[in-house]
């Protein structure tokens, strides 16, 4: 009998986390408590509803709480407290199983089932009951009583109906021909239609004549398939297996994941190669489909219409670009517009679920090749005996395994195939000799490589490559006619991958001009395997080989020196005794020592001690341990051990027998067999290493000593160097560097452990941990195994999180640490838990059949699904590290502002270095020795420029330029908007039972309620968004305008004043912004000084700022600018009339100053200028050169200032300033875009050029740097003269502004009117009274060509008015918000705005009507629609 406690007891977590629903119910005495969860959509499994209607039978008044929705109950509750809480709710009757079924029972009423049942028998389709009444789908193939059987039977007649049009077409059709009939041209061949089987594509091979005797090749000359673009992508060489493989999954295809494998194939990402394509059709999760879309206005229309991205109002809608926002988002999505609808990769983790090498078994179809049969040794040997005694000894011929296979993978296969059938046939007594025989020859191979030597040549020695034999240290030659030895080796795959661009400094991404990380395509070295041929040297002939290795050949000068050897190499002490019986020799584990029968001959000594060192070597464990093996397995192995030495060494092994082999390997897996296999193999390596080793220092402390004892004999000549080794099987070198590379990675792997942080383990239950092992196997537990278990995960999890850290910007690493302890710390106590439920219920073969407990049984089984799925949540936490830093920008992050500021830095850079490279491309014609990218950036560049796809004769496209610009703008809006909402906040309320405050700290809303709400409440909060916090004690979600929306929805909290909660938060910003306006701005006043440090007329004067205070005195400001004279009083003025701030003025400043450093230092720099305002220049401004000297006039620079000066990149071009002064200005740019009668000066390599901007290019101007001499009007004096009553005076050319600007000033008038008389006090002249005006060529031209009599403007056009464009849309018809801003632009100009009444435009109309019309009540909304 359990009490409430304890029950309480068991579920304590959950009612304190709020994770699951737990119900309580008594029966009896006893209190009982079970674990419920909800589905992702709230509603209740059928499963779990049946069991909850089963408990409210047994106790009516039973319950079903949840610590995060349940009053009572809570995070920080004591188990007595929590118990209290139980007690409360079911003496209460809060929160019942009525209350709660009802509320997520999904079923629909027996009403509206029978309607549904109708409405599909009109339409002639069948009718289950099962997906309304149980909210799960039907198996079609078992009858439950959910559906009639009419119904049942016709939805079994339309399966089939359709599964035969499926079927009446094939999916991927081939046309198989023999290769060999082909090229001799008798050509055979048949259509296979994929999927096949194995049968019936061997039928197809027997009648196309491919017997693998005369014929083994095939090839495919044509493919057929409906899917479009498919057979594109196969080849003539394509492996029917791989084609079986495509075809069943083609075939297991719905119809909606064919359109979007179509669609994909078009795309193209991943389409290269029928690897990839079989890959493709397994990771169609990867990309995203439209169907409905197939243009860009139909892509704009979705997301504008269907996904309001972004919202838009109705008016708004009628103006509103389709085409060209689609656009926009294809171009960003890097999507494409197919025939199935609109395609993207939407980034999703892309698969390798096919390797191209290992076609799953499964669909394996290819007929393999009959392999030759292997002459008996026995009749053989007896044979070669009978006949020809002498050649007894002679190497029994290679018999080469032939691979079919038309590529290295395949061949590769087959190979793989026989090797497995080799190793299970190895096991008989000659065969498994033989193995051991080519194992001592070669020790250093590989197991496989051994196994396929011993099964094609048993008597080989040393093998090598072809080309290795005809080395000319060796000197050999293959004989003719010899077959090969396959073995495998290993070479490296080059593979071209598309990975992500890092910066070689910062080792960051970096970001392209689409905002998203750059990418290129590297080429990657992978290790493989292919099928290589060697002969050995009995397959060979020529100059005779040196002697490869000493052997032993009894020698009993010899023998000491080798068994002291042995005895160094022993890992227990070599002792010799009287042993009783036929007991040779003894290892004895407990006193670490061998013991060796005493009497026997040298040669049996070796060979037992050798037998018992391997011994002592592999098996020194624990009787008890689980990894020991048995002692049949112990004598295998050590036997083979000792026969593999001794056979290694010359030494007698005729007296080893292997009879008992074949019995020992019957019944075990190949899995068992390969790795007693490994283990024998590298036992004997290691110890014929080590023997060698001792053996060598053994001779060698010989020859010293005995050297040392005979002083005065000769000194004996040079030690005469060793033959060279032949050059190495290619099998052992590559074996050899596989190991190398093998063990690097280990190496280099320990070495970033260490580096790496401690990693946040978390402690295991030891103790339940063996209790489930006990509870579910036969087997001891091993201590520590869960800990390493564990340990294992977070160690991963670990190099994980300092992967993404190297990735990402420093400032989320403390976001990855705290997610990886997160991570550490869910995962312990998940395994804990499932530990705990492992040991709940012992298992089947423990209890017995009698005794099990069924229903606690079912019980643990959904314990460990509901841990099981708990724990794939937690390894999610995984994925969040792996994108931690990679994605957007929370508006809860509180240095959201600080990494968009970083963003935009990026990207500004980025639009820098697009217009830099266009620039100097525009120049040369060549990306080469462009400074702007680096070389590996500018190659890759080079190959999009070349590829087909590339749009443009530009290295970076206008719209990726333009799009680049949008992110920049769109960034800077959010920094701005994220600013705003800092200062003027969020405003909260009271309502009737409870308070909203807006937590400026938590980005949250937060509802505070006196008591707890009721269910109606808590539903209407849930579905507006609002979840509770059992840590903040309050209902929220995060603080936005969204927010407030959401509010408004929910009665039970709207303000106690009547408002709106979005009322309360208008009104808010409004007064935050009125204060914002009311608030006087600092005044400052701003004067010009001398410098009194000044050493030149460039820093000759001072733009100081001052802060008049309220004693009438001014506080001294910051000094906002150095420099001339001219241009303080020149900034002076603008900052008085508030065109620029104190930071514009101060960034000028700097930038000056950095232009000087850089003239200073010899480096290149530009300058531009333009004419200065007022009417003494107007007759120079936009005039072409060309003009100004027909006119008379010069391009004197008294008539320019300065506007800009920066430094000059190396190889920019006129063109290239003239580019970005129109298209791009730098910000400090205060000019106007640059044009006719500008002047460019460049400084370069210490020397200036003036260039003037014509009306077609550049044209040099040296006059502009000459001090230009001042006119006088004797200069231009036309030899006329005035007489007026004063006197006779000369006619000069000047204008009136040009004699005053020489120092003349009006004296008289001539009497007709004519002439000005202009006299300086000593002399005078005369000038024309007013100028001829020149014709303008341009207002004759738009005379000629202008619609609109009143629009003789300078300006050539034809633009509609703004009435003209309300006319149109008054009659019905669309226009555009770009000819609307024209025309309203237009109208200005013309001088519209010079009415006495000025019309609206029509979106102030529509805002007026907008305004007039949410003034209105709902009812007379309605009334107003009907009407319209």
């Amino acid at each position: 009998m359990a009490s409430l406690r304890d029950s309480v007891k068991d579920y304590q977590e959950e009612l304190r986390d709020g994770i699951a629903w737990v119900a309580f119910w008594k029966q009896g005495r006893s209190w009982n408590a079970e674990l419920f969860h909800l589905e992702v959509d709230g509603t209740l499994e059928p499963f779990d509803r049946s069991r909850l209607e089963e408990i409210k039978a047994a106790d009516p008044a039973a319950v079903i709480l949840n610590g995060y929705y349940c009053g009572h109950l809570g995070e920080n509750m004591s188990l007595d407290e929590l118990t209290a809480g139980v007690r409360y709710h079911y003496e209460n009757g809060r929160n019942d199983l009525d209350g709660f079924i009802g509320a997520h029972d999904d079923r629909l009423p027996p009403e509206v089932i029978e309607e549904a049942r109708a409405a599909a028998h009109e339409a002639g389709l069948p009718f289950s009951e099962k997906p309304y009444r149980d909210g799960e789908d039907f198996d079609p193939y078992v009858f439950d009583g959910s559906m009639s059987i009419e119904d049942f039977e016709l939805m079994h007649r339309m399966m089939n109906e359709e599964r035969s049009e499926q079927m009446a077409e094939p999916i991927l059709s081939g046309y198989l021909s023999n290769l060999g009939k082909y090229t001799e041209g008798r050509p055979a061949g048949e259509w296979v239609t994929f999927p096949t089987t194995a049968e019936h594509l061997k039928e197809v091979f027997d009648r196309i004549g491919i017997d693998f005797k005369h014929y083994e090749e095939w090839h495919f000359t044509e493919f057929q398939s409906p899917i479009p673009g498919l057979t594109e992508h196969l080849s003539e060489y394509s492996h029917p297996d791989e084609l079986n493989y495509l075809g069943k999954l083609l075939e297991m295809q719905f119809d909606d994941d064919r359109e979007k494998f179509i669609a994909a194939i078009e795309y193209g990402d991943h389409a290269d190669s029928l690897q990839d394509i079989i890959n493709l059709a397994q990771n169609l999760d990867c990309y995203w489909l439209y169907p409905s879309v197939h243009s860009e206005e139909e892509y704009g229309h979705y997301l504008v219409d269907e996904l309001e991205e972004p919202e838009l109002s109705d008016e708004v809608k009628r103006y509103f670009m389709y085409e060209e926002y689609g656009r926009d988002a294809s171009i960003n999505d890097d999507g494409m517009f197919t025939e199935k609808g609109y395609i993207y990769n939407n980034r999703n983790t892309f698969t390798e679920w096919y390797d191209g090498r290992d076609v799953p078994q499964e669909y394996r179809v290819t007929p393999q090749p009959p392999q030759p049969e292997r002459p008996d040794p026995e009749k053989e040997d007896f044979d070669a005996a009978a006949m020809q005694p002498a050649l007894a000894a002679e190497p029994r011929p290679v018999i080469p395994i032939i691979p079919t296979a038309d590529t290295s993978d395949g061949k590769l296969k087959e190979i793989a195939a026989h090797l497995e059938r080799g190793i299970t046939e190895l096991f008989d007594s000659e065969r498994y000799a033989d193995y051991l025989r080519v194992m001592s020859k070669f020790p250093t191979y590989s197991l496989r490589n051994t196994v396929l030597i011993a099964m094609q040549a048993p008597d080989a020695t040393h093998v090598m490559g072809f080309n290795a034999w005809k080395d000319p240290l060796i000197n050999r030659h293959v004989k003719a006619d010899e077959k090969g030895i396959r073995i495998i080796a290993p070479t490296e795959k080059t593979i071209r991958k598309r990975v992500e661009k890092l910066d070689p400094d910062t080792q960051q991404p970096i970001i392209g001009t689409d905002g998203k990380p750059v990418t290129e395509v590297q080429e990657i070295k992978i290790p493989k395997f292919i099928v290589v041929s060697v002969f050995d040297v009995a397959q060979t002939e020529g100059k005779e080989l040196p002697t490869l290795a000493a052997e032993l050949t009894g020698n009993v000068e010899q023998y000491p020196d080798f068994f002291a050897a042995l005895e160094k190499t022993s890992p227990f002490a070599v002792g010799f005794d009287e042993l009783t019986g036929s007991i040779k020799g003894r290892c004895n584990y407990e006193e670490r020592k061998i013991i060796i029968n005493e009497g026997m001959s040298e040669l049996q000594n070796i060979k037992t001690a050798i037998h018992e060192i391997a011994h002592a070597t592999l098996h020194d464990t624990a009787i008890d341990a689980p990894e020991r093996p048995d002692r049949r397995t112990r004598e295998v192995q050590a036997e083979s051990i000792a026969f593999t030495v001794c056979q290694h060494y010359g030494l007698d092994t005729s007296d080893y027998s292997f009879g008992y082999v074949a019995g020992w390997s019957s019944g075990r897996e190949l899995a068992e067999l390969k790795s007693s296999l490994e283990i024998i193999k590298s036992t004997a390596a290691k110890l014929i290493e080590a023997i060698d080793g001792h053996f060598a220092e053994i001779q060698k402390e010989q020859a010293k000593g005995q050297a040392q004892a005979q002083p005065e004999a000769v000194t004996e000549p040079p030690e005469t160097p060793a033959p060279e080794q032949p050059e190495a099987a290619p099998q052992k070198q590559a074996d050899t560097a596989q190991e190398t590379r093998s063990e690097a990675p280990q190496e280099t792997a320990t070495a970033q452990e260490t580096q790496q942080a401690a990693a946040p383990y978390y402690s295991i239950n030891e103790t339940a941990a063996r209790h489930a092992k006990d509870m579910s196997s036969f087997y001891d537990y091993k201590p520590g195994s869960a800990t390493a278990e564990y340990r294992s995960y977070i160690d991963e999890a670990v190099q994980i999180a300092e992967r993404q850290k190297k990735r990402v910007d420093p400032m989320y690493h403390e976001k990855i640490d705290s997610l990886l302890d997160t991570y550490a710390r869910k995962l312990a106590a998940n395994m804990n838990k499932g530990y705990e439920i492992a040991g709940r219920v012992p298992s089947i073969l423990i209890a017995g059949g009698s005794n099990f407990p069924t229903r606690k049984k079912e019980k643990q089984n959904a314990a460990t699904d509901r841990n099981m799925q708990e724990y794939r949540d937690i390894q999610g936490l995984l994925d969040k590290i792996r994108s931690t830093g990679m994605g957007g920008i929370s508006a809860d992050d509180p240095q959201a502002v600080e990494k968009l500021q970083k963003k935009l830095a990026g990207l500004e850079k980025s639009q820098e270095t697009m217009k830099a490279v266009n620039a100097y491309y525009r120049k040369h014609k060549t990306l080469d020795g462009c400074p702007h990218l680096p070389p590996e950036q500018l190659e890759k560049l080079k190959a999009d420029m070349s590829s087909q796809w590339h749009l443009g004769d530009k290295p970076f496209a206008s719209w990726a330029l333009s799009n680049n610009n949008a992110e920049i703008r769109r960034v800077k809006d959010r920094i701005k908007s994220l600013s705003q909402t800092k200062e003027i906040g969020f405003v909260g309320w009271e309502f009737e039972g409870g308070r909203v405050e807006a937590n400026t700290e938590a980005n949250r809303l937060q509802i505070f309620f006196d008591g707890k709400p009721d269910e109606a409440t808590r539903t209407e909060l849930k579905s507006n968004g609002f979840r509770w916090s059992p840590k903040a004690e309050a209902w929220q979600r995060q603080l936005t305008n969204n927010a407030y929306y959401a509010a408004d929805y929910v009665k039970s909290i709207q303000p106690l004043t009547g408002e709106k909660p979005t009322d309360l938060l208008r009104a808010h910003i409004r007064s935050q912004k009125e204060a914002a306006q009311a608030q006087p701005p600092q005044e400052y006043i701003y004067q010009v000084h001398a410098n009194p440090r000044s050493d030149s007329r460039e820093n000759l004067s001072i733009l100081q700022a001052y802060v008049p205070q309220e004693d009438g005195k001014a506080q001294i400001g910051d000094v906002l600018y150095i420099g001339t004279p001219e241009k303080c009083r020149e900034l002076m003025g603008q900052l008085n009339a508030g065109e620029l701030t104190q930071a514009e003025v101060k960034e000028l400043y700097a930038k000056a100053q950095e232009t000087a450093k850089t003239a200073g230092q010899g480096k290149d720099t530009f300058s531009i200028y333009q004419i200065k305002g007022g009417d003494e220049t107007r007759d120079f401004r936009f005039e072409p050169y060309d003009r100004l000297q027909a006119a008379g006039n010069v391009v004197d620079r008294a008539n320019y200032e300065l506007v800009y000066s920066a430094p000059l990149a190396p190889e920019t071009s006129l063109e290239d300033i003239y580019t970005r002064f129109n298209i791009d200005h730098p910000k400090d740019f205060k000019g106007h875009s640059l044009s006719v009668s500008d002047v460019v000066v460049l400084h370069q390599d210490g020397q200036d050029a003036a260039h003037f901007v014509d009306s077609v290019g550049f044209r040099e101007v040296p006059e502009f740097l000459q001090e230009q001499k001042q006119l006088t009007p004797d200069d231009l004096e036309t030899g006329e003269t005035v007489k007026t009553p004063r006197g006779t005076f000369h006619v000069t050319a000047m204008s009136r502004e040009q004699i005053e600007a020489a120092g003349y000033g009006f004296h008289h008038q001539s009497d007709d009117g004519k002439y000005l008389i202009m006299g300086n006090g000593t002399r005078a002249f005369a000038v024309a009274a007013e100028q001829a005006q020149r014709d303008n060529p341009l207002k004759t031209a738009e005379q000629t060509t202008e619609q609109n009599g009143n629009m003789i403007d300078g300006i050539i056009n034809n633009t509609p008015t703004v009435d003209e464009l309300e006319a149109k849309v008054k009659a019905g018809e669309q226009i555009s918000l770009v000819d609307l801003a024209n025309a309203v632009k237009a109208d200005k100009e013309r001088g519209k705005g010079a009415k006495p009444e000025k019309k609206p435009s029509i979106r102030a109309q529509l805002r007026a009507d907008k305004e007039k019309a949410q003034k209105k009540n709902a009812k007379q909304k309605s009334q107003d629609l009907e009407r319209s």
